[in-house]
């Protein structure tokens, strides 16, 4: 799948970002489990979000407008007919910088295990295991919590996941 052009808005914020002098900083190792901790959450939110197209399990892990990017997502889901039921199988991160102590960019390989269903009838229409997403995640601490802000696929493939070099969910 090809990098769309605002995903690359993104990389081109961080980039600024590191040239303006308000580059990244070395995190101390609670602080990046603090984030890590926040992305493992933000994710398993929106498995259980996908699953149910409840957006209240985004509640606390993502900032309104990362919500509202979900509710497009999840309205198209709805008008194609089917269900999903989303599993993160595992994720390993690949990058990590922290801004300023309020900015994070963590990127990741995400590994998720898909199954559509019919709704009327409740029978499995396809599945697709160890779908692998590489992405970007922005976070920002509000109030001393981090919320995700954006999350942005970079590349979607298919096949063995993460072959047993990640962490496991």
């Amino acid at each position: 799948m090809a990098v769309r052009p605002g995903q690359w808005a993104w990389v081109a914020v961080v980039l600024l970002v590191a040239a303006a002098g308000c580059g990244p900083s070395q995190p101390d190792p609670a602080e990046r489990a603090e984030v890590e901790a926040a992305v493992r959450g933000y994710l398993d939110a929106l498995a259980r979000a996908y699953s149910t197209l409840d957006l209240s399990h985004l509640e606390g892990h993502a900032s309104p407008v990362e919500v509202r990017n979900v509710r497009n997502l999840l309205q198209q889901l709805a008008n194609s007919g089917d269900r999903v039921e989303a599993t993160l199988v595992g994720i390993e991160v690949t990058g990590f910088d922290i801004f300023r102590g309020v900015n994070a960019s963590v990127g990741l390989v995400e590994v998720w295990d898909i199954v559509r269903f019919d709704p009327l009838t409740g029978r499995e229409k396809g599945r697709i295991d160890g779908s692998v997403q590489t992405t970007l995640i922005q976070l920002r601490n509000i109030d001393g919590d981090w919320q995700v802000v954006g999350r942005h696929i970079v590349e979607r493939t298919t096949g063995d996941g993460l072959g047993g070099g990640g962490e496991e969910g």
